[in-house]
């Protein structure tokens, strides 16, 4: 059996990370909160029944601040996406911290101390 996702689901991982993104760009009162925020969507990951959805991102906060904005501003993200995708499910929404990026930079200053 194939494990590659089908086309719906690579469109609905697309459009989840386009809403996102958007959301981020636009509704920046979060910034009064954490000023120096930033986010950077590296990937997302739909369920095969469509209803859980895994962003993966980078951002230069703690845990502890990260914890404290999924709590204040997961809640709109997840709406959005209800309100806006056009499928039979809506996916339940999970902030996840992506840390390939972190492992990549010490595997190049391992590198680089070489």
């Amino acid at each position: 059996m194939d494990n590659k996702p089908s086309f719906r689901t690579k469109k609905i991982e697309l459009s989840i990370k386009r809403l996102v993104s958007e959301y981020l760009v636009t509704h920046r009162d979060y910034l009064s909160k954490f000023p120096n925020l930033r986010f950077e969507i590296t990937s997302v990951k739909v369920s095969k029944d469509l209803r859980f959805a895994k962003i993966f991102l980078i951002h230069n906060i703690t845990e502890e601040e990260f914890a404290q904005f999924n709590k204040l501003y997961l809640h709109d993200i997840q709406s959005l996406i209800a309100n806006t995708l056009t499928s039979k499910y809506t996916p339940k929404v999970t902030l996840i911290f992506d840390q390939t990026f972190q492992d990549s930079l010490k595997v190049q200053s391992l590198i680089d101390s070489l």
